[in-house]
C-alpha cells in the first residue's frame, strides 16, 4: 500500500513540475521541459509556439568579470531552472524608439531567448536556427524587447529563432592600456558557442545557423563573417543597415575617449581599482557624458563611439578591407539598407542645416578637392534654406547603401551566393514620431523590423494590409534563406530574388509589392568606390 501511495505522489509532483498557469496569457497551455548542458529548464508553451526566455549562457560579468573575457554559464544551482521571464538588458541609456528600450537593466545581463514553433513529439529532422544580434550603436537595445519578440517568426516560417543580449557601451568595449576590449564580441562568440551546444535540445539543427542583424547588429555580423575565431559558428549571415564607412576603432582611436571617459568617471586614465570601484549607473552616467565630443580631425569617429577594436588578433581589419581581400567566411549572404538611413542621424546633430554649415561638413570629412565634386554630384538635391535632407543623402549613400554594394560585390568576385536589398516602403506609422517628425515620410534607419518580426501590434501599431503582407513576405525570403541557402525557395515569395554580381548590378526593392532593380544610385556610388571608405577617420 506504502510503495502504491508513494507512486501516486510521485506523479502528483511530476505533474505539477510539468504544470504551469499563468493566468495573464490566455493561451499557455503548459511548460515545457528541456534537458541542455547547465541542467533542466522550464518554458512556456502557447498553442502556436514555444519560449524559453531568460536563459544564462555566461557567468554574470560582475567583479573579477566586469571588463574581462565572458566565462560560460555554471550548471543551474535549482533542479529545473524558470525560464518563463525575461532577463534585464545590459546598462545602458537608452533613447531608441518604443519597444526596443529594455524595461529594466543591470550588469548581470548575459541572457539569450529561444523561439520555437510547436514541434512534433518525434521530430524527422531538426529546425534550421536563426539567431539575432540587436543593434543600438553598441551602446543601446537588448534582445528581450517587444520589437524582437519571435513568436509570429518562427511560428510562420517553422524555424527556431534565438535573441542574445551582449555588454554594451564602456562595459562592452573599453580599450587603453589596461583594459582589452571587445568584452561584447567575445559574448556574442560566447552565445554562438552556446548554440552549439544546446539547440539540439529544442529540436534545431547546430550545422545549420543563421546570424542577423540590424545596425550595430549588422556591424557585428559583418565582423563575425571576417573573425576567425566565429568559424564554424554559422552556416549563413544577413547584415542589416551596417554603416560599413563607420569603423571599428583602433587602439590609437580609443586612447582620447578612453581617457575623456576616465575623466568624466573620476578616475585617474591607469587606476583600474578606481573603474572597479564604480557602479554600473556611474560608468554608463560618464560613458554618455564622455563620448559627446568632437573631434575636427576624424569626425566620422563621433557617430559610433564604442566600437569593437581592431586589435590584430580576434579582429583583424576592418570588416570591408578583409572582403575585399577574400578574407571572410564562404557563406552565403544576404546583405541591405533602407531608404533615408542617415535621416534621423543629420536630424539629432541639427534640423536646419545652413549652406555654409553643409559646405564645411564636407570639407571637414572629404576634404576640399572632393567638396567640389560631392557638391555637383548632388546638387540636383539641394534646398537652398536648408540643406538636411542633401546631407542625409549623402550620408546615406556614403555610411550605408555604396559601402553595402561595394561589400556585396566583393563578396560574390569569390563565389559566394549575395542577395542586395534595399527597403523602401514608407510606413503607415512613424514610430520615430516623438523624436524625428521627417520619419513620418520617409524609410528611418530601422524601420524594417517591425517587418522582419511582425511586431507592429506589440508596439500598439496596426499594419495596413499590404504592410501586413510584405512583412509575411519579408519573413518568407528571411526564413528561406535560412533553410537553404536561397531566399527563393520554400515559403512563397512574390519576386525571384536574383544573386549579385556587379555587372547586372540587381537588388531587390521591398515596396508593396517587392521588385527587382538594376544599377540602384550606380552613379553616386561608382564615385564613393573610387574615393573609397576611409574618408574622416
Amino acid at each position: 500500500m506504502n510503495k502504491l501511495l508513494n507512486t501516486r505522489l510521485s506523479l502528483i509532483l511530476l505533474i505539477v513540475t510539468l504544470i504551469y498557469v499563468n493566468p495573464s496569457q490566455s493561451q499557455i497551455s503548459n511548460t515545457n521541459i528541456v534537458e541542455i548542458e547547465q541542467g533542466t529548464l522550464k518554458g512556456i508553451s502557447f498553442s502556436t509556439h514555444r519560449e524559453f526566455l531568460g536563459i544564462p549562457f555566461a557567468q554574470p560579468p560582475l567583479g573579477s568579470l566586469r571588463w574581462n573575457s565572458p566565462v560560460a554559464a555554471a550548471n543551474f544551482n535549482t533542479s529545473v531552472y524558470d525560464a518563463t521571464y525575461g532577463r534585464d538588458g545590459c546598462p545602458q541609456v537608452c533613447n531608441l524608439p518604443a519597444g526596443v528600450c529594455p524595461s529594466t537593466y543591470s550588469e548581470d545581463c548575459l541572457y539569450l531567448n529561444v523561439f520555437t514553433p510547436i514541434i512534433p513529439q518525434e521530430l524527422t529532422e531538426p529546425l534550421p536556427v536563426m539567431v539575432f544580434i540587436p543593434g543600438g550603436r553598441f551602446e543601446m537595445g537588448a534582445a528581450n524587447t517587444p520589437l524582437y519578440n519571435g513568436s509570429v517568426f518562427c511560428n510562420s516560417s517553422n524555424v527556431i529563432l534565438v535573441t542574445i543580449n551582449y555588454r554594451l557601451g564602456v562595459l562592452g568595449f573599453l580599450a587603453n592600456d589596461g583594459f582589452k576590449g571587445n568584452y561584447g564580441f567575445e559574448d556574442q562568440i560566447l552565445a554562438l558557442q552556446w548554440v552549439q551546444n544546446n539547440i539540439k535540445a529544442f529540436g534545431g539543427d547546430n550545422s545549420q545557423v543563421t546570424i542577423f542583424g540590424e545596425s550595430a547588429g549588422g556591424s557585428s555580423v559583418a565582423l563575425h563573417l571576417t573573425c576567425p575565431s566565429s568559424a564554424g559558428l554559422f552556416s549563413k549571415a544577413i547584415i542589416e543597415s551596417n554603416p560599413f564607412a563607420l569603423p571599428m576603432k583602433t587602439d590609437a582611436q580609443f586612447k582620447t575617449l578612453a581617457g575623456k571617459f576616465a575623466k568624466a568617471l573620476g578616475c585617474d586614465v591607469n587606476d583600474l581599482n578606481c573603474y572597479y570601484a564604480k557602479t554600473a549607473d556611474e560608468i554608463v552616467i560618464a560613458q554618455n557624458s564622455s563620448e559627446n565630443y568632437f573631434d575636427v580631425f576624424a569626425p566620422i569617429l563621433t557617430f559610433l563611439p564604442w566600437t569593437p577594436i581592431v586589435d590584430g588578433q580576434l579582429i583583424t581589419d576592418q570588416p570591408l578591407a578583409l572582403m575585399e581581400k577574400g578574407q571572410f567566411h564562404k557563406v552565403p549572404v544576404i546583405l541591405g539598407t533602407v531608404h533615408n538611413e542617415a535621416l534621423i542621424f543629420v536630424a539629432s546633430i541639427a534640423e536646419n542645416i545652413s549652406k555654409l554649415e553643409f559646405i564645411g561638413g564636407l570639407i571637414d570629412i572629404f576634404g576640399i578637392s572632393n567638396e567640389l565634386k560631392i557638391y555637383k554630384l548632388y546638387e540636383n538635391q539641394m534646398n537652398s534654406t536648408n540643406y538636411l535632407n542633401t546631407l542625409s543623402a549623402i550620408g546615406t549613400d556614403y555610411i550605408f547603401v555604396c559601402p553595402t554594394r561595394n561589400a556585396a560585390s566583393h563578396l560574390s568576385n569569390s563565389g559566394v551566393d549575395v542577395f542586395l536589398y534595399q527597403f523602401q516602403h514608407i510606413t503607415s506609422f512613424n514610430v520615430y514620431a516623438g523624436q524625428f517628425a521627417q520619419c513620418a515620410d520617409a524609410v528611418c534607419h530601422g524601420l524594417e523590423l517591425p517587418y522582419v518580426f511582425d511586431t507592429a501590434s506589440q508596439d500598439g501599431y496596426t499594419f495596413t494590409a499590404a504592410e501586413q503582407q510584405l512583412s509575411l513576405q519579408l519573413m518568407n525570403y528571411w526564413t528561406n534563406f535560412a533553410k537553404s541557402g536561397n531566399p527563393n525557395q520554400g515559403l512563397p515569395v512574390p519576386t525571384q530574388w536574383s544573386t549579385y554580381n556587379s555587372n547586372t548590378d540587381e537588388m531587390l526593392i521591398f515596396q508593396t509589392p517587392p521588385f527587382i532593380q538594376s544599377g540602384y544610385l550606380s552613379t553616386y556610388c561608382n564615385y564613393w568606390d573610387s574615393i573609397g571608405y576611409q574618408n574622416g577617420w
